[in-house]
């Protein structure tokens, strides 16, 4: 059964659409979880198929009033969070910049932009960073962005780091499955200080926060992204993708649910979003929908059913989202399909992936 810790977690991991983003610090606790060994990137033969791979993903639906835009905590983690545009900027007119040129404004260091990020996270990308345009083409799905030479030095263990973040942020934005990124309008094929090879084209294939499960081969395994939950010091949440390698399987959809049960390895920084013990009673991809059934260790038909934590539900559809490239998720825990999690958020019916992530309330 959810645990009364659980139960009485009141982050707010909001997932919704509009909301500005005010954070102040942050500390993390957690349980224990799986025995996994982190890693700064997994062996080179794994990490050039990763990033050579050009498997298209889906655009994340339209952002109203926001850009989720991916910062470093101070755990070093590369974290999504959704920033509020400046009210002055009008999409409209003449010369606005576009969602890709506002993204990464955000992600590269500049004392004048400093005060619209969140306390605790800083941008990926060093102070000097110029870009001499960032394209978009529809057709494609591809965002082109050529970075001016010099480019600023960046320490060769963040070299990765300041991709993913360039990955994963253009890639919530509609309409974008790729990533290309230039320097002086040629073809950037490896990172200067560490020699990160680059395919031409980067997809979220490449992963993020990359870990390897403990006894785990490289050359046998295969990646799922996982989302688990850390703490500002005010007590809001926000979720980390964590990109975990595991024993090569033919589900991977199972393979990352069993994953997201085990929990995070660094119990310090994270923390776990289901419960030890969690059983699969049905997991399955019907069209457009992933059906989820799971039963906890310990629940019986006679017992209440328990306040579902938002943070759980909200980590369950990012994941499954993630794993399947389906849209919806139908989550049923303990046999009831009429959910309510403790922000009030009904999941009688399936949902569908949201367009924010980690966009706070004040």
């Amino acid at each position: 059964m959810i645990s009364n810790a659980m139960r009485s977690r009141s982050a707010k991991l909001l997932a919704s659409a509009g909301l500005a983003l005010v954070i102040a610090g942050c500390s993390f606790t957690g349980t224990q979880g799986a025995k996994t060994e982190p890693i700064d990137q997994p062996p080179a033969d794994v990490e050039s198929q990763m990033l050579q791979a050009t498997e298209q993903q889906p655009a994340s639906a339209g952002v109203a009033d926001g850009l989720t835009v991916y910062l470093q905590d101070r755990n070093g983690f590369v974290a999504p969070m959704t920033l509020s545009r400046p009210q002055s900027e009008n999409l409209e007119s003449e010369g606005a910049a576009s969602p890709e040129e506002t993204a990464l404004s955000w992600m590269t260091a500049d004392p004048k932009l400093a005060q619209q990020l969140p306390p605790g996270f800083t941008p990926i990308l060093p102070q000097g960073t110029k870009i001499k345009s960032v394209d978009k083409d529809l057709e494609t799905g591809i965002v082109t962005i050529d970075f001016a030479s010099p480019l600023p030095a960046i320490p060769a263990s963040q070299e990765r780091k300041a991709v993913e973040a360039l990955v994963w942020t253009m890639t919530e934005l509609p309409g974008v499955e790729k990533v290309r990124l230039e320097l002086d309008g040629k073809p950037l094929t490896a990172m200067p200080a560490s020699g990160l090879p680059l395919a031409s084209v980067l997809t979220r294939d490449m992963g993020i926060n990359l870990e390897q499960a403990a006894g785990v081969q490289a050359s046998r395994s295969m990646a799922v992204t996982l989302y688990f939950s850390a703490k500002t010091a005010e007590g809001e949440g926000y979720f980390v993708p964590v990109t975990r390698l595991v024993e090569r399987q033919t589900d991977r959809a199972r393979a990352a649910l069993n994953e997201l049960i085990k929990g995070p390895s660094d119990t310090k920084k994270l923390d776990p979003v289901l419960v030890a013990g969690t059983s699969v009673e049905q997991l399955s991809v019907l069209s457009d929908t992933v059906v989820v059934k799971l039963q906890e260790k310990g629940w019986a038909p006679k017992l209440p059913v328990p306040e579902v934590p938002a943070d759980m539900m909200q980590a369950l559809v990012l994941t499954m989202t993630e794993a399947t490239k389906a849209p919806k998720v139908q989550l049923a825990l303990n046999g009831n399909t009429e959910l309510l999690d403790s922000d009030n958020r009904s999941y009688a019916q399936p949902v569908t992936r949201p367009t924010q992530i980690n966009a706070l309330s004040r």
